[in-house]
């Protein structure tokens, strides 16, 4: 029966999903855990396993046009505008000064720690090009509507002259230029077209150990998932289920991939192009917010708490998001 061999494929996957996050926590409450160790894992993911990840995810791609960049770049923009409009809406009766850590949350999704290592688990690496065009999105909206939304939430101090303002809109563009530029991903889906488009897909194929360098992108980026729970007294149930992780739950889990969904299925999008996407629009806050909540005065108890809360949140629902999206772009 293809649909159980297909459930039954899916919860191996999940299995393994949580035994290397579950990996992760331990290691991180382990007496071998320290913060530079988990830097340093965090550097060489994020600048060798997965910019070789996707580089090689090149190698399955046929056809690349700028039609697929623009649908991409235009979705991860409807999706952080949606998820901004939407927590406005729900928080409209509390002073902005006061839900300025909750915007944050609901607007900015976790783009790449959260979401690569199940797009590699489900998809595989042939996903990563269309999910990388939507990091790339996710940073320029976080360095541009990230400080709109901070200067304009930002809690009133008359005791400290405030000039949070000012140091946020004095952008050095060269300098945020070059910043996206040697963004790691960035700079790999640069490398990755360039071979693609000189050499063609099979030289990328041709490379040996591609499938090695993606095992330790997947496994590595997982642990770091459960790295990142660095308080798990935070994952108390009348934290998870507070009203405050639900108001931004609605925005991340509800608006978001239900927009997204919408504009793939107008664009009628295959399901290799889909299914990553999806994943990106419903996950859980970026844990960089964390900075931007420092810099802009909001309460890092509840960037915190909410970036905690609702990571574990969306581990509960993974199950039934993959079947859903299994059953609605099923893949070859």
């Amino acid at each position: 029966m293809p649909f159980l061999e297909g459930f039954l494929e899916l919860l191996s996957r999940l299995l393994i999903i949580y035994l290397a996050i579950s990996l992760g926590i331990l290691w991180r409450f382990s007496r071998f855990f320290k913060p530079k160790y988990g830097k340093w894992f965090t550097e060489l993911t994020v600048w060798v396993f997965f910019p070789i990840s996707i580089i090689s995810s090149f190698s399955k791609v046929m056809a690349f046009s700028g039609s697929i960049f623009f649908q991409v770049a235009s979705l991860a923009i409807v999706v952080h505008v949606a998820s901004y409009i939407a927590i406005r809406i729900v928080l409209r009766n509390q002073p902005k000064e006061e839900v300025g850590a909750l915007v944050l949350c609901a607007t900015f999704p976790n783009s790449i720690f959260f979401p690569f290592p199940i797009i590699l688990a489900v998809v595989g690496t042939s996903a990563l090009l269309y999910a990388t065009i939507f990091v790339f999105m996710a940073v320029i909206m976080r360095n541009s509507l990230g400080a709109i939304i901070g200067i304009w939430h930002r809690p009133k101090n008359p005791q400290r002259r405030d000039t949070t303002q000012e140091s946020a809109l004095n952008i050095d563009l060269k300098k945020f230029a070059l910043d996206m530029i040697k963004f790691p991903p960035f700079m790999a889906l640069v490398i990755g077209f360039l071979i693609y488009w000189v050499y063609g897909p099979q030289t990328i194929a041709a490379v040996p150990g591609l499938d090695i360098i993606k095992d330790i992108a997947l496994y590595g980026s997982l642990i770091l998932v459960g790295v990142s729970f660095n308080r798990l007294n935070q994952l108390h149930p009348k934290n998870i289920f507070s009203k405050k992780t639900f108001q931004v739950a609605f925005s991340r889990f509800l608006v978001a991939p239900s927009l997204a969904l919408a504009l793939l299925m107008i664009w009628n999008a295959p399901a290799i192009v889909a299914i990553p996407l999806l994943i990106q629009s419903m996950a859980p806050p970026a844990v960089t917010i964390i900075i931007y909540g420092k810099f802009f005065r909001f309460s890092e108890a509840d960037v915190s708490l909410l970036i905690t809360s609702l990571t574990f949140l969306a581990l509960l629902l993974l199950p039934f998001e993959l079947l859903v999206l299994r059953g609605l772009f099923p893949q070859s």
